[in-house]
């Protein structure tokens, strides 16, 4: 069973299991209140197969991880951030997903070659 948690929560636990190499929590993570949950696989999976095959989609990437932790330390914990955002993100997810990106469990490329 998936646990959710607050963003601030999620942000901290994220941390501390040692996840985060840049120090962000990102809105996703946000929202969802897990970095492993469907929606946010989705996502993860988006960024390293698509985005990041890209000049612009990597361009985006750089941008996304320079201001999305501000936001989320300045607004994550307020409900109208959240409200804001989780439809936007349903939306992108669910049409990522009906285009044929998977949502099953995702290790990042990072992940993976900490446990080698």
């Amino acid at each position: 069973m998936l646990t959710r948690h607050s963003c601030a929560e999620s942000c901290s636990l994220y941390k501390n299991e040692g996840q985060v190499k840049s120090g962000g929590c990102y809105v996703a993570t946000c929202v969802y209140g897990s970095y492993d949950c469907p929606e946010v696989w989705t996502l993860r999976r988006f960024r390293d197969n698509n985005l990041k095959n890209s000049l612009v989609g990597r361009q985006f990437i750089r941008v996304y991880y320079e201001t999305s932790p501000k936001m989320v330390r300045l607004f994550g914990n307020q409900k109208w951030f959240r409200n804001f955002c989780k439809p936007l993100t349903d939306r992108l997810v669910k049409k990522l997903q009906s285009g044929g990106v998977d949502s099953s469990p995702y290790y990042d490329s990072i992940e993976m070659e900490g446990e080698k």
